[in-house]
């Protein structure tokens, strides 16, 4: 219970924050806050709205713009961990302040005591999903997973804590507990002031992750690495930085090696860590070869698809449907194909693929069983040499002219016969290939190095593509626009269009078009020079071929 005597003492921290006390009082009030909690998370109210007061004041004194409309600002990256951005910026803005406050008021303590949770009041969980490598931090604690959606809890280190690490000069000290606290600004000064070390420099990494500033995070850790190839922490946060790169291949690589060091604690939430990893992105893996699997089923044997098939992977569905079309013997075997004709136009949204089924299902197919025949061969690679103008020649003469859209590809007659694809798309009326004819068009500009002209016409084509929802072939087209800015040069726009393509792609459970992308994003981080960046996408890359 609290005597009148203590109540008075409480009441002085006002008067001793303003400078109003006698000195002999101020002497008393000072002893007595190095040891008050109470008062010193008072002071730090105090000081903070004594803060906000003089930047209103400044606000205010301000000489009005003559043009108080501003810009819109561009999308801020997003960062590690969103709810730290989410504390006041008042908190933010005096922390610094208040620690060199409280270095004149609480009594200097002895450097001598041992470092650790305790000392530090941590809490039985860490706030951080991130490693840090200073002493008193460095122990195991459970991550504490935030599942309310609410603001992610921070560690309240003590400012006396901030205090005496500042007077001990343990800048990586200070650091550590900022970035407990959640104020990632204040732990990147104090950083700047330490030196350069291997857990320094690992702790530097961890607080540009905390910043989004992945790229720099990450060679900060391989650089750590590269000095010391066993570093935990460094090990563990690389692999925090390749998991929000999207790499999770080789994020789970990194958590592994982290397991495999047997550290009590860290080696069992690491091995977790890595099995979810590599399960996610297996598991798409496996979805998408199994849908693979039961597109060539469907036609080589005309085998209806399982249920979920074309969920998992639409592209590749609506890309085997046209195969097994032009492929088909017999209208009966095209009328096999109208459910899944059906179910594709429900998810794409427009009534396309039963139509043409059922026109084509009322072919004479005296005329088209023959050309579907010769198109199968063409299909397994079995054609006779110097019979591809024959066939094409047959193609037109029966009226089957939906049977160029596969054949002139597969025969490699792109770009030279390109008019002819053309009208053959306009006929059939079909976006996936009209869609088609502006890449392949882009591409033969490209080739006569008519490069604005190649832009131009992809730039118009995706728009429509995206609007009508053509998953792969918006993908196909995005890719050309990256290869064409990759050669120009201009590898902002390039990166730009990869990172949205590779979304495009994982969203659509296209394996193939997502490891291309990682690919051109290898590419445009080597032309940059950031060489990390370009190697950690090319080996995720290789990670996932078969």
């Amino acid at each position: 219970m609290s005597t009148p005597i203590d109540e008075e003492i409480h009441d002085r921290l006002h008067a001793f924050v303003d400078g109003e006390l006698e000195p002999a009082e101020a002497e008393a009030f000072r002893d007595h806050l190095g040891e008050c909690t109470r008062c010193q998370e008072e002071m730090e109210d105090v000081l903070q709205l004594q803060s906000l007061g003089e930047q209103l004041a400044r606000q205010q004194a301000s000489p009005p713009l003559r043009n108080t409309s501003r810009p819109e600002k561009a999308p801020r990256a997003r960062a590690f961990r969103t709810v730290w951005a989410h504390r006041t910026w008042l908190a933010s803005a005096v922390g610094v302040s208040l620690a060199a406050a409280l270095l004149l008021v609480l009594p200097r303590l002895s450097g001598s005591e041992e470092w650790g949770p305790e000392a530090l009041a941590l809490g039985p969980t860490r706030s951080l999903e991130g490693r840090l490598s200073w002493r008193g931090t460095s122990t195991y604690r459970p991550y504490a997973v935030n599942r309310s959606g609410n603001e992610r809890p921070t560690d309240p280190v003590p400012l006396k804590v901030l205090v005496r690490l500042e007077e001990e000069g343990d800048f990586q000290g200070v650091a550590a507990a900022h970035l407990l606290r959640g104020e990632r600004e204040q732990a990147a000064e104090a950083l700047e002031r330490a030196p350069s070390t291997p857990d320094a420099d690992s702790d530097r990494a961890l607080a540009l992750l905390s910043k989004g500033e992945l790229e720099a995070a990450l060679i900060l850790l391989e650089d750590v690495l590269e000095r010391d190839p066993n570093h935990s922490a460094a090990l563990w946060n690389r692999g925090l930085v390749l998991r929000e790169l999207e790499l999770n291949l080789l994020a789970a690589q990194a958590f592994t090696r982290v397991a495999e060091r047997n550290e009590p604690g860290w080696s069992t939430e690491a091995r977790e860590r890595a099995a979810s990893l590599k399960a996610r992105t297996e598991a798409r893996s496996r979805r998408w070869e199994v849908a693979r699997d039961a597109n060539k089923a469907l036609l080589e044997k005309g085998t209806p698809l399982p249920e979920g098939t074309l969920r998992d992977a639409p592209s590749l569905a609506r890309e085997h449907l046209y195969l097994s079309v032009w492929s088909a013997p017999s209208a009966q075997r095209l009328r096999e194909l109208l459910p899944l004709a059906r179910e594709l136009d429900a998810h794409y949204g427009a009534r396309v693929l039963e139509p043409y089924v059922e026109r084509m299902a009322r072919r004479d197919f005296r005329q088209r069983g023959p050309l579907a025949a010769t198109f199968s061969e063409v299909l397994a690679g079995r054609s006779a040499p110097g019979a591809a103008e024959t066939f094409i020649r047959n193609i037109q003469a029966a009226g089957e002219t939906d049977l160029l859209l596969g054949a002139l590809p597969l025969l490699g007659l792109l770009p030279a016969r390109l008019d002819e694809y053309t009208r053959a798309a306009r006929e059939l009326g079909d976006p996936w290939f009209l869609m088609n004819v502006e890449l392949r068009r882009a591409e033969a500009q490209f080739a006569e190095t008519r490069l604005g002209e190649a832009e131009a016409t992809v730039l118009t084509a995706l728009p429509e593509c995206e609007r009508q929802g053509l998953d792969a072939r918006c993908g196909e087209l995005e890719s050309f626009l990256t290869h064409l800015y990759t050669v120009q040069h201009r590898l902002v726009e390039a990166r730009e269009h990869a990172l949205h393509g590779g979304q495009r792609a994982r969203a659509t459970n296209n394996m193939e078009l997502e490891t291309r992308f990682l690919q051109h994003l290898s590419d445009i981080s080597r032309d940059r020079g950031a060489f990390a960046l370009a190697r950690a996408y090319l080996n995720e890359a290789a990670s996932r071929l078969p």
